[in-house]
């Protein structure tokens, strides 16, 4: 849609909150999302199921956020992003570790991603009639944020993080609520006022995980009930070293199966069906629906430590080794569970195969680690963390709306909140956070 300012009949769509219908629960809900991986989906997916059973004839639509500028900007970012992270993955993680510790880095990126997203979304919402939106995208909950204190916004937000940590892109203080897996997110948040918006919310996937125990898994998958069984994977394109750490797994003395999920990556898939392993050995699988059964019938899940692999693997729950996590996020969601003794980490290939041999050997670490999992999941469930959206309908009519002026001044708002001055950076490298 052309840029500009909205007409007058489409308004209503961006009423301040005091001056729109109060209601219980919301009838129609949209998700923002993004295609980098399919972490950010599978959450928006498992919030929509969980939406069904909390709000029964809810109308929910999900939709990518890098669309808003056309469905060939949304693939070429997508796609420059998964070169950077297997070509390039130190630029990512120098931009990644400079917002988390730099407010003006943080300050400048938040608003130029806002503004940027912000005036599409403006109009793609003004078609629309939602009583929430939820972001599962940080990018999403930039361009909400923009609406909010440029075009005073009144329809309820809420974002949900579906990872281990959360950077300051992900935080605003046009928000109303942030959903996070760990109480001491606002440190890393780094958002004024983020703490009072703040929830710790139950993992966002999708219902199978820990319902099955392992034998009736593997009776399901008609696998072998005895072997001790080690899950490889690198989410929807396979990244974090996959293939080293199957060869490794397979060329050791330890007595294993190895199923190695390759996600999209077909070239992934090949390279390891050309090792000649036997399936009692490797078992390779493509692009599964059923992860939740796989998980299930394993004994130890490896991975790069970041997005809702991890989470997944903790509501089943099995233990995670994370394995050459992924700059960034990866590192970073790595360490908050490390802190929590919710994984163990394997560096490097050697580290793995020593990992995996203790794991295979050692009934009571392993029963530890699934205790621990166990715990952190106890009590959180995702449509609890649904319901608790309806505090958003509970406003006072005449409350004050915060920060809308209705012009776009360019003034960098986080940046004013920070009292910071602007610095150059580039929003387009934190894509995948």
């Amino acid at each position: 849609m052309k840029g500009g300012h909205l007409s007058k009949a489409r308004t209503d769509a961006i009423l301040p909150r005091a001056q729109r219908p109060q209601t219980r629960t919301p009838s129609k809900v949209l998700i923002l999302s993004g295609e980098m991986g399919e972490g950010h989906n599978a959450a928006a997916a498992a919030i929509t199921s969980a939406i069904a059973d909390v709000w029964p004839g809810c109308a929910v639509d999900r939709f990518d956020t890098l669309e808003l500028w056309g469905r060939p900007f949304a693939r070429t970012l997508s796609w420059g992003y998964e070169v950077q992270m297997r070509l390039l993955p130190l630029t990512y993680e120098v931009f990644y570790d400079g917002i988390c510790r730099s407010d003006r880095v943080a300050a400048i990126s938040k608003w130029a991603i806002g503004r940027f997203f912000g005036k599409r979304l403006e109009h793609f919402l003004a078609a629309r009639q939602d009583d929430l939106v939820i972001s599962t995208y940080p990018f999403g909950s930039a361009a909400l944020h923009w609406l909010r204190t440029k075009r005073g916004y009144g329809v309820p937000t809420a974002t949900y993080i579906p990872a281990f940590h959360i950077h300051p892109v992900w935080a605003y203080s046009g928000i109303d609520q942030h959903y996070v897996m760990y109480d001491s997110a606002p440190v890393h948040a780094r958002t004024k006022g983020f703490e009072t918006t703040m929830r710790v919310g139950a993992p966002p996937v999708r219902d199978g995980f820990g319902t099955i125990e392992k034998e009736q898994a593997r009776r399901q998958l008609g696998w072998d009930g005895e072997r001790f069984m080690v899950l490889v994977t690198g989410g929807a394109w396979g990244l974090g070293g996959i293939a080293e750490a199957v060869r490794a797994l397979i060329d050791s003395d330890t007595d294993m199966q190895v199923v190695a999920v390759c996600g999209k990556s077909e070239r992934l898939a090949e390279e390891l069906r050309a090792l000649g392993a036997p399936e009692e050995r490797l078992r390779v699988l493509g692009y599964v629906n059923n992860m939740h059964e796989i998980m299930a019938a394993v004994d130890v899940v490896v991975t790069n430590g970041a997005g809702v692999t991890v989470l997944e693997a903790l509501r089943t729950p099995r233990p995670v080794i994370a394995f050459r996590p992924l700059a960034g996020h990866g590192k970073a969601s790595t360490a908050e569970m490390l802190r929590r003794e919710l994984a163990v980490l394997a560096p490097e290939v050697p580290d793995l195969v020593n990992v995996v041999r203790e794991l295979a050997s050692d009934d009571v670490l392993m029963a530890r680690l699934e205790h621990a999992g166990r715990t952190w999941v106890q009590g959180r469930d995702l449509r609890e963390s649904v319901r608790e959206m309806e505090m958003l309908f509970d406003v006072d009519a005449g409350a004050d709306e915060d920060g809308a002026s209705g012009e776009d001044d360019g003034a960098p708002v986080d940046i004013l909140d920070y009292g910071v001055d602007a610095a150059a950076g580039d929003p387009a490298l934190a894509a995948g956070g």
